[in-house]
């Protein structure tokens, strides 16, 4: 919003996705979630997702790992997709 240079006013903070989604859904106001989590009630036509061109509203993710325990094969594989996915989303 800032980008846009639009006020911004948080008027209720919720504590879980589903809180978020119900108050939309019962016309509480406008919420920000990301695509997966709105997927089904998108599809039933429960919520709608509303365009929002010129206005990035990307997240950035950490990866976590106790320092002092090595990572499982799977966790590896897991570390290593997502370092492929990320490069590959990067702009030379």
């Amino acid at each position: 919003m800032q980008s846009l240079n639009l006020p911004m006013t948080t008027l209720v903070e919720l504590g879980s996705t589903t809180a978020i989604k119900a108050a939309v859904a019962s016309g509480v106001g406008p919420g920000v979630l990301g695509r997966l989590a709105v997927e089904t009630d998108t599809e039933v036509g429960r919520l709608v997702v509303v365009p929002t061109e010129g206005l990035s509203l990307e997240r950035s993710i950490r990866m976590v790992w106790s320092k002092g325990r090595p990572l499982s094969a799977s966790a590896k594989r897991l570390v290593r997709q997502i370092d492929d996915f990320s490069n590959s989303k990067r702009v030379p």
